[in-house]
């Protein structure tokens, strides 16, 4: 596909929706979930979230059992709940599991244990939602309720750069049920499809909390997509080595990093999309990648199969502190068709000198490979952080061939990813065609959607139609010009940074002068009916 076209299709990916504190939203997004939720379980053929009965899971060493779990109730996780190996267990579609609260020794989680499975198959009109006992899901939870309760683990039987078995992180090390790593790529864990996992990732202990979605030692046999991990207070989704493909997933506020992957992951996926949380001090980077599961090892040829995923698709949206991704201790991968906004850095590869083989190794093997990637908020697209005198220079000139470039998308800055009327554009790209699908695989099912965040772009056409102006001098001293298209009637408004309308007024083509504005940070919204523009507006 053409450079040119990929950079147009991609660029309305990164308008995101300040959630925190819009005050003119905030009754939309509530409003907006209740009846999302309302409209879900009627297509469902589910009783209303009232009419479910509550039933409570406890493990007592027995595991779940084969058996199936129905949307006629609300399951509650007393504690670690385990499918055993030899155990299948079945989740029908619009099925509600809630984790009961505690931390610790009493913190609730489901694990799928090596040899057991899971068959969670919700569907875009009737999602499976793991959540926390208190979540009412109607509206009321915020986007930054994390901690809740655990999360979703599975195991599997493939191969790890450590020979395996090993001890899932999160579970206490004298639980013999969590353990994971063989030698079966193909190994099959069962299915998770239209999953949203919400509000996980309790504290076991100092620094030790339970990522939303756990995939250690998981087999290419498994049938992973449409997940959502949404406010988690570790990791969202981390692969433990393994050969599992997980397709359509989105991460969402997450309190440390999106994706992570380590112990030699060598599966891959397709429509990754990570959206970093606000400025408040949350959140880490979009991928955190390791070839072994230690950044203070040495890293070595003995620590081979090195992990060396191929992802398609991927998407960072940040607010611009947080890392876009990050290659380090060993790790290759495969990724192509990108687009990192707003992140404080776009793309590093490490090079210590204390690790023989680190990420930058795995670039000059050939493991490590990136195509058609654009980073904006004015920062290099990809850092070398090393000590090899042409490090830099080597990864400059490849970064340059290969279409990993800093650019500017409009409507986007170096700080935020924010569009203040309230639209995150995600158009699901069929990258061949340079064109979308008309359908947005976020849809309905996962809850940004049903906050309200997406909307759908449907054509490169549409994209297209972003209207061609400029805003100077910005940063100004109290007054800029506006130059408009050369024909037509807009519609002028005036955002502060939290939102709020300021001004309105209706232009004519040509120049506009702005008003004279107080000092401070500002959103330009220029918009008829043949499209809209987005422009950050900074007055010293």
């Amino acid at each position: 596909m053409p450079r040119d076209l990929f950079v147009k299709a991609q660029r309305q990916f990164c308008l995101v929706k300040h959630v925190t504190t819009n005050p003119m939203i905030r009754f939309f997004l509530t409003a907006a979930a209740v009846a999302t939720l309302g409209t879900t379980q009627a297509q469902c053929d589910c009783p209303p979230l009232s009419q479910r009965t509550d039933i409570t899971i406890t493990d007592n060493g027995e595991g779940s059992g084969t058996n199936t779990w129905t949307c006629d109730n609300n399951y509650i996780l007393d504690g670690y709940v385990f499918v055993n190996g030899g155990q299948a267990l079945t989740i029908e579609a619009g099925t509600i599991v809630k984790g009961a609260a505690g931390s610790g020794v009493d913190a609730a989680a489901m694990i799928v244990s090596t040899g057991g499975q899971i068959f969670a198959e919700g569907t875009e009109d009737c999602p499976i939602i793991f959540t926390f006992e208190g979540d009412a899901l109607d509206g009321s939870t915020s986007y930054n309720t994390r901690g809740q309760w655990g999360g979703l683990i599975v195991l599997g039987d493939a191969t790890t750069n450590f020979g395996g078995p090993a001890q899932v992180e999160g579970i206490p090390t004298d639980n013999n049920q969590a353990t994971y790593g063989g030698s079966n790529d193909e190994d099959n864990s069962g299915v998770l499809t239209y999953v949203s996992i919400r509000h996980g990732g309790t504290q076991l202990g100092a620094a030790n909390e339970i990522n939303g979605l756990t995939l250690a030692g998981v087999g290419s046999g498994t049938t992973i997509h449409h997940v959502e991990v949404v406010s988690n207070l570790d990791d969202g989704i981390e692969f433990f080595g393994g050969a599992v493909t997980v397709d359509q997933a989105l991460v969402a506020f997450c309190g440390d990093d999106s994706f992570d992957w380590d112990q030699g992951f060598h599966g891959g996926g397709s429509q990754w999309l990570a959206v970093q949380d606000q400025p408040t001090g949350e959140g880490d980077r979009g991928g955190e990648l390791d070839g072994d599961d230690s950044d203070d090892s040495n890293v070595s040829a003995d620590e081979m199969p090195f992990a060396t995923p191929t992802i398609e698709g991927w998407t960072v949206v940040g607010v611009g502190g947080q890392q876009g991704l990050l290659f380090r201790n060993g790790s290759g991968g495969h990724v192509s068709n990108g687009m990192l906004c707003n992140t404080s850095e776009g793309i590093e590869i490490e090079d210590k000198t204390d690790e023989v083989e680190d990420a930058y190794q795995r670039f000059l093997a050939g493991d490590l490979t990136l195509t058609n990637i654009v980073v904006t908020g004015g920062v290099a697209a990809l850092d070398y952080d090393g000590d090899a005198a042409d490090g830099a220079d080597v990864l400059n000139a490849y970064a340059t061939a290969n279409g990993v470039v800093s650019g500017s998308v409009d409507g986007l800055d170096d700080m935020f990813a924010f569009d203040p009327s309230g639209t995150f554009a995600l158009d699901p790209l069929n990258v061949e065609v340079g064109q979308g699908s008309g359908h947005a695989w976020t849809a309905g099912w996962t809850f940004c959607a049903q906050r309200g965040l997406f909307t759908t772009v449907t054509s490169v056409e549409d994209v297209d139609r972003t209207l061609d102006v400029s805003l100077y001098p910005n940063p100004s001293s109290g007054t800029s010009v506006l130059d408009l298209p050369a024909q037509g009637v807009y519609n002028v408004q005036i955002f502060s940074n939290l939102g709020s309308l300021l001004a309105e007024r209706t232009a004519q083509s040509g120049r506009v002068r702005m008003p004279q504005m107080v000092a401070g940070t500002y959103f330009v919204v220029i918009s008829n009916n043949e499209g809209a523009a987005t422009r950050k507006w900074m007055v010293q």
